[in-house]
């Protein structure tokens, strides 16, 4: 999500619990919940991808030290 998004989707989310709008309210958290899985896909890809580049190359599995 792009951080407009994000503040779009917080607005909606400051009246929706103002209005006490259960549906609208259930409707956000399964958006944010999609968008969790979503971030959290892709970094489990990027560490594959580390992981693959890592053996290839011969470099250790650590990250060295700064």
């Amino acid at each position: 999500m792009t951080r407009d998004e994000i503040d779009a989707l917080g607005a909606e989310l400051l009246v929706a619990d103002e209005t006490s709008d259960a549906r609208r309210l259930a409707a956000i958290a399964w958006q944010l919940y999609s968008e969790a899985g979503t971030a959290q896909a892709e970094v489990e890809r990027l560490h594959g991808m580390l992981r693959t580049l890592r053996s290839a190359t011969g470099s250790p599995h650590r990250t060295p030290a700064r």
